[in-house]
């Protein structure tokens, strides 16, 4: 068994152990945050406007790699990734997450990429119906991530992710179908011999209809995120 497939299995076995520890509390605790990354801080991607400072950000960092610094040897790769959080100070309610997708490297300091996302969450909120107490959807993510020391076989990163989400039940369960999914965290990731990498990562999630409903009571929280990441090709741009 060759080292991806090993290490897919490791990230699997490890975000199924601790589903199954979350689902036997009855409730949660308030999860550690980073100092900055909460709420009601605009470092976090939560709103409309650290929207579209991350997307300006992300557009910037293109356009200085390909016609600035000119690093324009592309690394492509495949890319899994698997996680959870826990609801920001109230700890009622408890999301998983799987993806699968692509992720292009265009410089050593920075990289983007688009993956499939399936989520899954539990709501130990007291009186709530028993339909409304679990629940799975489906959405795209894209992520923009920012590295300190790129060009080394460990680096810490900053990443943002953003994205569309659909669930079969409403989320929460006085919200919408439809939402928003956004995160902000910092994690440290390493590189392999091959070229593949590891990531974990830790920070703020964020997920609401952005008041497109009548109904929009958001969701706030603090979770990890474990990905892998294998080399598939290098091209130019």
């Amino acid at each position: 068994m060759n080292t991806t497939i090993k290490t897919i299995l490791l990230i699997l076995c490890f975000t199924l152990s601790l589903n199954n520890h979350i689902f036997s509390q009855d409730s949660g605790n308030d999860w550690f945050h980073i100092p900055g990354f909460t709420p009601e801080i605009p470092i976090t991607l939560t709103n409309q406007e650290a929207f579209y400072g991350v997307m300006g950000a992300a557009v910037l960092s293109y356009a200085l790699a390909e016609f600035v610094f000119k690093d324009n040897e592309t690394m492509n790769f495949y890319q899994v990734r698997a996680g959870m959080n826990d609801e920001y100070i109230w700890g009622l309610r408890s999301v998983w997450h799987q993806n699968f997708g692509v992720e292009k490297r265009i410089a050593p300091w920075f990289a983007f990429a688009a993956e499939f996302n399936m989520q899954q969450w539990s709501d130990r909120t007291p009186g709530i119906d028993k339909k409304d107490k679990f629940g799975m959807g489906v959405g795209i993510m894209s992520y923009y991530r920012w590295y300190l020391f790129g060009k080394k076989r460990v680096s810490p990163f900053l990443e943002y992710g953003t994205g569309l989400f659909q669930g079969f039940e409403k989320f929460p369960y006085n919200g919408s179908n439809f939402t928003f999914n956004h995160s902000t965290r910092l994690g440290v990731e390493y590189t392999f011999e091959n070229n593949n990498k590891l990531r974990v990562s830790y920070g703020q999630a964020h997920q609401s209809n952005n008041g497109l409903f009548s109904t929009n009571p958001g969701y706030d929280a603090n979770g990890f995120s474990i990905s892998y990441s294998w080399f598939w090709k290098t091209t130019k741009w």
